[in-house]
């Protein structure tokens, strides 16, 4: 029995169904009994936010603070651009492939032990990483082993906190999107202090100890008490196949994840190289590391926005997010001409604000691009194939760059890249239409919300 701070709601949906022999219809009536978990929308609530906020900050900080330490390991280890941008690929990488391991983690063990765990795990990582005499041994401890540490903490952010939500849903997760632009703007000033006071192999020392720390926001994250006597017609089960060939049918989909790939390819090389490239043109290493923070700020403030928008029912967002992605593309074809400290100044912001809009943007547009049933998998084969494309970009801009010598080819390259992306993304924006007004939508009472919880579920 369901305690006195749950809320039951009864909801009845009739479909008809045909009945054989007779050639009538009959009705089939699905009953839901639901309860409502007590946290939702309670203080609760947002102090599981702001743990997750300042998770994905920390988390997010130090895997986009790679750039700052990139030039210190390419002199370290003198293996050239390429092969040294790979460390960072893979960590950025590894969110996207290793997301299906921790989901399954999530259902046996439980938020708060993946959560812990992960936290343990990128400490531990951290501590060999500094001690690695080998770049090759620094593709595992902190590209591989790092990166499925940090899995845990930001993949279990985006699971965990909807479920605390029902009416503050959209701004609740646009405030977790704020990590990544968070963390550069809060953690690469802090990594660049670091590296200064300790060297790079101090500052990974440094980052395990701040990592630690975090662990113990994982507790804040109280189970929420799933139905055990919780039934599943042959329609659900259907609906829950690993893959379903179906998928490709939805050209929208396709199309946003194509491109998603093109975007993300390009869009995480500059900030990996750009303090080398800096420095090759004349600039301090203190100058070159302070512009991350206005990525970082840019990226802040323009998150929580656009999960504000999407819920603007009359906004084509598509559109929003086809000029971001331009912006980006031409601003990089043009930041070889760039002479002033104003010029990269104005180039970091432009990169800022389109990392918050489409960190938000393409995610939320893949989903909307599937039906309920589709959402999960759909979501799945976005983020592993937009992460091996990040993962693809960097490393690929070092090559080039090791090739012709300059980086100037590398950002035209980057900016052609995006804006191929961009004007996918325009194209869709342009063929979709309106969704049609519905009073209820039978497939909102679902497994992927994840907001309330059947009790019990019979069909007559």
């Amino acid at each position: 029995m369901p305690s006195s701070q749950d809320e039951l709601v009864v909801v009845d949906m009739d479909e008809g169904s045909e009945a054989p022999g007779n050639g009538g219809k009959t009705a089939k009536t699905l009953t839901c009994v639901i309860k409502v978990s007590p946290y939702q929308d309670s203080c609760w609530s947002w102090l599981v936010c702001f743990a997750a906020v300042l998770s994905n900050v920390i988390i997010c900080g130090f895997t986009y603070s790679f750039g700052i330490l990139f030039p210190a390991l390419l002199d370290e280890f003198q293996q050239g651009k390429a092969k040294t941008a790979w460390v960072g690929s893979i960590a950025m990488m590894g969110v996207g492939l290793f997301g299906p391991l921790v989901g399954n983690l999530y259902h046996r063990l439980g938020a708060r032990i993946v959560t812990f765990s992960g936290t343990i795990i990128c400490a531990a990582s951290l501590i060999v990483t500094s001690k690695v005499t080998s770049l090759y041994v620094m593709y595992f401890t902190y590209g591989f082993l790092f990166s499925f540490g940090s899995c845990g903490v930001f993949i279990l952010t985006y699971i965990m906190v909807p479920k605390y939500f029902t009416k503050w849903r959209s701004l609740s997760l646009g405030l977790i999107a704020m990590g990544p632009g968070g963390g550069l703007f809060i953690m690469s000033p802090i990594v660049h202090e670091l590296f200064k006071a300790f060297g790079w192999r101090g500052t990974f020392s440094a980052m395990a100890g701040i990592v630690v720390v975090t662990s113990a926001l994982a507790f804040v994250y109280k189970p929420i008490a799933e139905s055990s006597k919780m039934e599943l017609n042959s329609q659900q089960k259907e609906n829950n196949k690993f893959w379903d060939i179906s998928i490709l049918k939805h050209k929208e989909f396709v199309l946003c994840t194509t491109a998603a790939v093109l975007f993300y390819t390009g869009h995480y090389t500059p900030t990996v190289h750009m303090v080398r490239y800096l420095e090759e043109k004349g600039s301090t290493e203190v100058t070159a590391s302070r512009l991350y923070i206005y990525s970082g700020v840019a990226s802040l403030l323009i998150r929580p926005v656009i999960g504000r928008l999407n819920d603007v029912s009359w906004i084509n967002m598509l559109y929003i997010y086809s000029i971001a992605a331009s912006l980006e593309g031409v601003s990089t074809l043009l930041f070889p001409m760039a002479t002033t400290n104003m010029h990269f100044i104005i180039y970091f912001v432009v990169y800022g604000l389109a990392d918050g809009t489409l960190g938000c943007g393409f995610a939320i547009a893949v989903l909307n691009s599937l039906p309920e049933r589709l959402k999960p998998l759909g979501f799945g084969l976005y983020n592993c194939l937009s992460c091996i494309s990040s993962a693809c970009g960097p490393g690929l801009g070092g090559l080039l760059a090791d090739i012709e010598g300059s980086y100037t080819p590398v950002f035209y390259m980057v900016g052609a890249i995006m804006l191929a992306g961009s004007a996918i993304m325009f194209a869709v924006s342009c063929k979709r239409k309106p969704p049609p007004e519905k009073l209820v939508e039978k497939e909102e009472v679902t497994l992927w919300e994840s907001l309330i919880v059947v009790e019990k579920c019979s069909v007559v």
